[in-house]
């Protein structure tokens, strides 16, 4: 019998750690999985149905904002690529305004699905970089992005017409299809990414955990009226607190809205993070779409569960395989050619609804509409190039409290007692120059007590001042009066009262 072989010589298989062995089939079994794409056609439901109250708005404007008719502004010209994207003619415009009405309603419908959703991608993505003044925004790229992964989903398996129709030419299929998971596992890393990128971006941006940049944020209606965030800006601590937690959210989405609790309590906090921006920031669509992103985390295990409950409450039972009628060839053809029809169909009275509207007024009686001259006063203060600030437009407002947590003042009052400490901020709107701010202490007759001043540099939003209510004050009115350039910009009223006011005669006992 022969020897073995040397143990150099023998063939040794490769030993792979039990960590990396387990790794690499966790990651394959997280993308490539099988599963039902019900969160995937959930999103297919839900997200054209958003982009419709945008599209439907838009598309009466289709000449003037998409077309050679129009004033179009592409995105590639503002990096020096002109002409990248064809300038379609005023009718083109509209008929792929038109066509895209129709492929978001066919795609939440799921009739032709994938067709439908790749219709979208194209149209949408085009139009959208033929308008970045308005159409071009945060939430269309978004929106872009999860059409282009649907699109090479099977997002139509279920809850679509095409899963109807599939089963009514084949009803001996009871099960839904299963596909790999991997396009669900994109969506729901896109939103994970964007929530991790734009924490990222507050980090590096130091007014935004001081509460300066999201207080002028609530305060504006760049995007719609929001007074909610008006009256936020009169809690300082809250707005701050919230711009933390907003961070601190965003970074951990990414690692805790897997499974389990760290799922649930995720996007609870994102629904309400995005229903909070909608009463305080003014934004509509942005929430609406970020949140449709959120039906990807939805699986087959969470659907058999609702579906469980919902059976408790079920007057009526499906309709057993004995009552499916099969659809045959002449039906299946009818089908397959209503789709093309009903794009005809569509193109053709869009169009001639545009041409009865009429936007430019070229077929009125009296002419097309003129453009009107603006007045020249109008026309010099909007090409002003070094306009002049008031003082009173560079201070914000002047608050008064009894103490500072965190470079704000909280506790706002008007009434003190002797021997307390009064704080006062002096709030500046941005950008301004280096200023000298002044806040003096004025008695009821507007005689000078005190006066303090302060050097305020070009980075800085706040002026923080302090004052000690003696007892060498008596009893009475006063003011604060903040000064800038030398004039007057704001005034508050102080009422002091004695410390022995403070004193309460305690109950006496029975």
């Amino acid at each position: 019998m022969a020897d073995p072989a040397p143990l150099s010589n023998r063939s040794i298989p490769e030993i792979v750690p039990a960590s990396h062995r387990g790794l690499r089939v966790s990651i394959r079994e997280f993308f490539f999985a099988e599963e039902v794409p019900y969160g995937l056609a959930l999103c297919r439901i839900v997200l054209p149905l958003i982009l419709l109250v945008v599209v439907l708005r838009r598309w009466v404007h289709a000449r003037e904002f998409f077309s050679t008719d129009g004033g179009s502004a592409p995105l590639a010209d503002n990096y020096g690529y002109l002409n990248m994207l064809p300038v379609p003619s005023g009718t083109m415009a509209v008929i792929l305004m038109t066509l895209l009405v129709v492929f978001l309603v066919t795609t939440s419908i799921g009739w032709w699905t994938r067709f439908s959703v790749i219709g979208c991608l194209v149209l949408y993505t085009y139009l959208n970089m033929l308008d970045c003044l308005s159409t071009f925004t945060k939430y269309s790229v978004i929106a872009s992005h999860m059409l282009l992964l649907l699109s090479f989903s099977k997002c139509g398996a279920v809850w679509s017409v095409d899963a109807w129709l599939a089963r009514r030419r084949q009803p001996a299929q009871i099960e839904p299809p299963r596909f790999p998971a991997w396009p669900r596992r994109l969506m729901q890393l896109l939103i994970g990414l964007v929530y991790l990128g734009a924490a990222i971006t507050k980090i590096h941006t130091p007014t935004f955990f001081s509460g300066d940049q999201l207080r002028f944020w609530l305060m504006t209606d760049v995007n719609h009226s929001n007074p909610m965030g008006e009256q936020l800006t009169l809690y300082p601590v809250l707005v701050v607190t919230m711009a933390y937690i907003s961070v601190v959210w965003e970074m951990l989405f990414i690692f805790l809205c897997w499974r389990g609790h760290g799922r649930w309590i995720m996007l609870l906090m994102g629904v309400g993070f995005h229903l909070g921006t909608r009463q305080t920031l003014g934004l509509y669509i942005f929430p609406l779409v970020s949140m449709a992103t959120y039906l990807a985390f939805i699986n087959a295990d969470d659907v058999s569960r609702w579906r469980g409950r919902l059976a408790r409450f079920r007057l009526f039972r499906r309709e057993n395989d004995s009552a499916v009628v099969l659809l045959g060839p002449v039906w299946h053809r009818r089908l397959t050619l209503a789709f093309p029809a009903t794009l005809l169909v569509a193109v053709v009275l869009g169009v001639e609804i545009e041409h009865r509207i009429d936007p430019y007024g070229i077929r009125r009686p009296e002419g097309p509409h003129e453009l009107v001259e603006l007045d020249p006063a109008t026309v010099e203060a909007m090409l002003e190039s070094n306009p002049m600030l008031r003082p009173e437009d560079l201070v914000h407002s002047l608050e008064m409290g009894e103490m500072l947590i965190g470079g704000y003042v909280v506790g706002h009052k008007s009434t003190f007692r002797q021997g307390e400490r009064l704080f006062a901020q002096c709030t500046l709107n941005p950008p301004h120059p280096d200023l000298m701010i002044e806040c003096n202490l004025h008695d009821a007759e507007n005689r000078l007590l005190d006066r303090v001043h302060q050097v305020v540099p070009r980075e800085a939003f706040r002026a923080n001042f302090l004052y000690v209510l003696h007892d060498a004050l008596g009893p009475g009115e006063y003011s604060l009066v903040v000064r800038c350039g030398g004039q007057e910009v704001a005034r508050r009223r102080i009422l002091l009262k004695s410390a022995r006011d403070s004193v309460e005669t305690a109950p006496v006992a029975n």
